[in-house]
C-alpha cells in the first residue's frame, strides 16, 4: 500500500470507510493505478502532487485522487527522471533516456450508489529512442488502450518537455523530463480552497514568509494545541470531506483517528521531531504547485520520528490568501 496514503489524505490519521457515509454531491471515488519501471517520478493532477517515488524499480501503486479532481477539464503532469545508473552515492543518479522506461496510469471510478467500477487509461508512456522523446502508445501487449468511459474522456495529445526539475525529499532536484496531457470528467467536485490565492514567485521574500508559516503551524503541534492546529487544517479537511462525499468537517473528523489531547505523538514511539529548516535561503528548496498558488518546502521540515530517525513526514503546502495570510491548502 502507498506509504504516504495517511499523510496525503489527512495528516497522520486513518481513513475509515468513507464511501459508505457520503452526504455531498460527489457520486464516486476515483483512484489512480500507477504502474512504472525505470524512473523516479512525481505525478500531479491539477497541480496537486498525487504521488512521488524515488526508486526506479518496477512498482504498481494504487492511490485515491478525489481531492485533486475537478469537474470538467483536468490537467495531468508527470515529471520523471529515468535512471541509467549511479555515480557514487545513493542519490547520485545518472539521468537520461532509457529504452526500458515505461509508465501506465489508469483512472478507476467506483460509484457510491452501485459500487460499479469503470477504468480507463490516462497515460501509456515509454521512450522512443529513435526520436529521443517520450510517446504515449495506443496499444499495450497487443491490445488497444481504452481512453474513454461514460464519465471520463482523455485527450489523445501529450506535451513532452525537457529541462525540468524533479523535486524530492532527499537531495537537490534531479534533472528531469515531463509529460502533460488532459482529461475531462463529468462528475462534480468542490472547488479547490487555494484557487482564489495569490500567484507565487520564488524569491527571498517568499522563502522568509514560508519559513514563518512552517514555524507557526509547527508551534501548534509542539505545544499540543489542538484547537489552533484545527484552525489551520479545518478548511482543507472540510474540502477533503466534500471531495470524498463525507458530511462536512464533522463527517471527516468522525472518519479519522486522532488523539486530540496529544497531537505531538503519531503512534507509540513515534513523536514530533525538531523542525528542520535550513539556515540560509540558498539551501531552502521550495516547490511551487497548484497552478502557481501552492508552495511547499523540500525536504519536509515537519516529521514524526522514532528513536532511530525513521518516521512519517507532513508534506504540507501553503497558499497566500488575498489578505496576505498564509493558509494550509494541501497535504501532498
Amino acid at each position: 500500500m502507498h506509504k504516504y496514503l495517511v499523510v496525503v489524505l489527512c495528516f497522520f490519521v486513518c481513513i475509515g470507510n468513507f464511501a459508505n457515509s457520503y452526504g455531498g454531491e460527489v457520486k464516486a471515488n476515483y483512484y489512480l493505478n500507477i504502474n512504472s519501471r525505470g524512473s523516479l517520478y512525481a505525478i500531479y493532477i491539477n497541480g496537486i502532487k498525487i504521488e512521488d517515488r524515488m526508486s526506479e524499480s518496477q512498482a504498481s501503486i494504487f492511490v485515491p485522487v478525489n481531492y485533486a479532481m475537478s469537474k470538467g477539464d483536468n490537467k495531468l503532469k508527470v515529471i520523471f527522471s529515468p535512471v541509467k545508473g549511479r555515480d557514487g552515492g545513493k542519490y547520485d543518479f545518472i539521468i537520461g533516456p532509457k529504452p526500458t522506461f515505461y509508465m501506465k496510469l489508469e483512472l478507476e471510478r467506483v460509484s457510491f450508489d452501485s459500487g460499479k467500477r469503470s477504468k480507463l487509461t490516462l497515460l501509456n508512456a515509454s521512450f522512443d529512442m529513435s526520436e529521443g522523446k517520450v510517446i504515449s502508445k495506443d496499444e499495450l501487449n497487443g491490445a488497444d488502450v481504452n481512453y474513454s468511459s461514460d464519465f471520463v474522456e482523455v485527450s489523445r495529445s501529450i506535451e513532452y518537455k525537457e529541462g525540468e526539475n524533479l523535486f524530492n525529499s532527499y537531495s537537490k532536484p534531479f534533472d528531469a523530463y515531463s509529460i502533460q496531457s488532459s482529461f475531462y470528467v463529468e462528475d462534480w467536485f468542490p472547488d479547490f480552497i487555494w484557487e482564489s490565492g495569490q500567484n507565487l514567485v520564488v524569491d527571498d521574500n517568499l522563502k522568509n514568509e514560508i519559513r514563518e508559516a512552517y514555524k507557526k503551524i509547527y508551534k501548534t503541534l509542539d505545544e499540543n494545541n489542538y484547537d489552533s492546529f484545527l484552525n489551520y487544517m479545518s478548511d482543507l479537511w472540510t474540502f477533503t470531506a466534500e471531495s470524498l462525499g463525507l458530511d462536512g468537517l464533522d463527517g471527516y473528523l468522525n472518519s479519522i483517528s486522532l488523539n486530540k489531547n496529544n497531537i505531538r505523538v503519531h503512534s507509540p514511539g513515534v513523536e514530533l521531531a525538531e523542525l528542520k529548516l535550513p539556515e540560509s535561503n540558498e539551501d531552502l528548496h521550495v516547490e511551487i504547485a497548484g497552478k502557481g498558488k501552492l508552495v511547499t518546502v523540500l525536504p519536509s521540515p515537519i516529521k514524526w520520528a522514532r528513536s532511530d530517525g525513521s518516521g512519517l513526514v507532513m508534506k504540507v503546502a501553503f497558499y497566500k490568501d488575498q489578505s496576505g495570510e498564509w493558509r494550509v491548502g494541501a497535504v501532498f
